[in-house]
């Protein structure tokens, strides 16, 4: 590398990988399309590597670039928190976090309490979303720990712990004989919709998706107005919902493993801290 990572370049790449067009980073950063353009040659010049693969109908990041916005995002962040610092305005840090939503009441709580008699400069931004969203996520260096529930086979996360999978309905419902059973599940690709309709599937019991929920409050005011079973880690279950059994003719449902995973770029010791106050919670159950 022939020169120093000026924030300016790092910024326009920033601006133009995230919207991916020079004009709308141009107007974002109050800059002429052409400063942008110049400032993006600087930096692959710099860095040795083509970073933006243009054509006349579309813009998209190399494998080099991918690799490197991990990088740049982190580097402007350092920055800033440095400029912060040295100014003796403020001595925050922020740590960015992401869980899936039906997990923030059990986790978040606790885990404030705890940074804050170990550092109340410490600051959380907290995402919540689903486990596939929030990985995409942090793969793009938008978020720097993310707790989530492995889709496949492999993975780089950290196991935590098993959580127990049940099914899951109101007290209320009374499920028809003859229809087929009526379901609230998350859309395609959430790992519990998939163990629940492989398991239905299994002992040959019809059922039938009538309704559907990025986020669990969705999910559950179908679940409390009887529209449907669902499926949920034990851990998240509302106190008021009923488990339902083998007895009752659900099959029993493989667990799941809970993951931590850490942005490769999210060096801060800060990061540490955040990450082992998130295991504590779990070691009992590892």
């Amino acid at each position: 590398m022939a020169g120093s990572l000026d924030a300016d370049l790092l910024k326009s790449f920033v601006a133009v990988a995230e919207s991916q067009s020079f004009t709308k980073a141009a107007l974002q950063l109050h800059h002429t399309q052409s400063t942008i353009s110049l400032q993006i040659k600087r930096l692959e010049e710099l860095v040795g590597a083509s970073l933006l693969r243009r054509t006349t109908r579309s813009l998209a990041l190399t494998s080099a670039g991918e690799k490197f916005l991990l990088y740049a995002k982190q580097i402007l962040k350092l920055q800033h928190e440095a400029l912060a610092v040295s100014s003796g305005l403020e001595r925050v840090s922020v740590v960015t976090l992401g869980l899936p939503e039906d997990y923030a009441p059990l986790i978040v709580p606790p885990l404030l309490r705890g940074l804050a008699r170990q550092d109340p400069q410490l600051r959380l931004h907290i995402t919540c979303a689903a486990s596939n969203d929030l990985l995409s996520q942090l793969q793009q260096g938008d978020l720097d720990l993310v707790l989530s529930i492995r889709a496949g086979q492999s993975s780089d996360g950290r196991v935590l712990c098993e959580e127990q999978i049940v099914w899951a309905a109101s007290p209320a419902f009374a499920p028809s004989a003859d229809q087929p059973l009526p379901l609230a599940l998350y859309p395609q690709g959430c790992p519990f919709r998939a163990r629940a309709l492989a398991a239905l599937a299994g002992i040959g019991r019809a059922s039938q998706v009538v309704y559907t929920s990025q986020n669990p409050t969705g999910i559950e005011v179908a679940v409390r107005e009887g529209l449907g079973v669902t499926v949920r880690s034990r851990r998240t279950l509302p106190g008021d919902w009923t488990i339902l059994t083998a007895e009752q003719g659900f099959p029993a449902l493989p667990p799941a493993e809970l993951e931590l995973h850490r942005s490769p770029t999210a060096l801060h010791p800060v990061n540490d801290r955040v990450a082992r106050l998130l295991a504590a919670q779990f070691q009992d159950t590892v």
